[in-house]
């Protein structure tokens, strides 16, 4: 069976490593590029925060090329449009699946399924049916290494900033934190990982406290978060 050309939305983070080891070692797939949304403005990832240079050179390590999508506004202002712009380009040049690093317990499948289906894209979901408790412990098996660069400061605190994912940092996590940090509890940058050529060379830079009021279905809600800045 001809393995079927597949884009893969990459973070830059461990679920994201972690779903993309899992495709690029089944044969059904053929994984053709990495795709990323960043912010125009600022030069960095959507979520992670990651610089877009640091996420060229993960792409140049795993060896896939990157395609990167710059949103104009804040947050996640006109994700949406752009991702389905940039599906209706993949499928014209002959992508037929969109891969992700979601987890079950979200209701994110039924979404895309329903924004990319119709464009005769199928989404592909790697690490889809595992619990977050599965997720992790498998990814601790899998040689990847990540650091932690944000975290929600309501959960975790600046002395976790710089610390691998690993055993340790897992154990520690306190009550009630998902293992996976599936609710934003922390966010991460993979340096190195079994597929990639060679560790991606990064320096440490300073942290900051970041506050933000967000409106929500339950109104206007204050979010702190800290972060390490990588370059």
């Amino acid at each position: 069976m001809t393995p079927i050309p597949v884009a893969f939305h990459w973070s830059g983070g461990k679920d994201s490593a972690h779903a993309l080891g899992r495709l690029l070692a089944d044969e059904r797939y053929d994984v053709r590029c990495l795709l990323t949304t960043v912010h125009a403005s600022k030069g960095e990832s959507t979520v992670h925060g990651l610089p877009t240079a640091l996420l060229r050179s993960q792409a140049e390590a795993i060896g896939l090329p990157l395609r990167v999508v710059e949103l104009a506004g804040a947050g996640l202002d006109g994700y949406v449009e752009a991702m389905d712009a940039q599906a209706r380009l993949l499928r014209a040049e002959g992508i037929a699946g969109f891969a992700f690093g979601d987890l079950e317990h979200s209701d994110v499948l039924r979404h895309k399924q329903a924004q990319f289906g119709p464009l005769g894209v199928e989404v592909i979901e790697p690490l889809w049916g595992m619990s977050p408790r599965e997720c992790v412990e498998d990814f601790l098996t899998t040689g990847i290494q990540a650091l932690i660069v944000v975290v929600d400061a309501s959960v975790l605190g600046p002395s976790h900033l710089g610390v691998a994912v690993d055993r340790a940092f897992v154990d520690a996590l306190p009550e009630g934190c998902d293992p996976c940090g599936e609710y934003g509890e922390f966010h991460t940058f993979v340096w190195d990982a079994p597929y990639f050529r060679d560790p991606v060379p990064f320096t440490r830079g300073g942290t900051e406290r970041i506050e933000r009021r967000i409106g929500t279905t339950s109104g206007v809600q204050e979010f702190a978060y800290w972060r390490l800045h990588l370059r």
